[in-house]
């Protein structure tokens, strides 16, 4: 092999090593493959929609809107008809999502829409507000089957972003409200 040829080979496997993750990053995109960690658990709502307009009415906050002046994200569950046993692993589990929060956890309200507010939820889920609304975009997502919870995320200013279906899993609503909440 003569200097010329040895010459160009380099030339060709230095051109090889640096478009080879290119190709490879171009495949990816084609395949539409995400990395697993900057995957969100919850569904996004496209667009967001508003509940701004809606007016609730809160059983613990009277002054209670979907719009916080206070930069807080919140985190509604919503029941379906009758609360009964996952009902209630859905209102625990968001007690321990707000405890697991820690520092963020002051940026984070608690809100169960469509579960009846007696006296003993009100002492056994003290970070729960348990609030009525009438929010078409709320009332769509409510499931249709018993005992059954889906959650959903609403910014500050009072847009529905995320949604979890119901039998979601309480660490992955938790993992995306810690990317949220800085």
């Amino acid at each position: 092999m003569d200097i010329q040829t040895r010459k160009r080979l380099q030339l060709i496997a230095i051109m090889l090593i640096f478009l080879a993750p290119m190709v490879v990053a171009f495949g990816l995109r084609l395949a539409d493959w995400q990395p697993h960690k900057l995957r969100n658990n919850g569904l996004l709502v496209q667009p967001p929609q508003a509940l701004a307009s809606d007016t609730p009415r809160a059983h613990r906050d009277a002054a209670f809107g979907w719009k916080d002046d206070q930069y807080r994200w919140t985190l509604v569950l919503i029941a379906g008809p009758g609360c009964a046993t996952a009902c209630e692993q859905a209102l625990s589990d968001a007690e321990k999502i707000w405890s697991l929060m820690t520092q963020k956890a002051t940026r984070l309200r608690l809100v169960a829409v469509g579960v009846e507010a007696t006296p003993a939820r009100l002492e056994k889920y003290p970070r729960l507000d348990f609030v009525e609304s009438s929010a078409a975009p709320l009332q769509a997502l409510r499931p249709a089957a018993p005992d059954a919870v889906a959650a959903v995320v609403v910014d500050p200013a009072g847009l529905l972003m995320l949604r979890f279906e119901p039998g979601y899993d309480p660490a992955g609503v938790r993992q995306d409200l810690s990317r949220l909440i800085r």
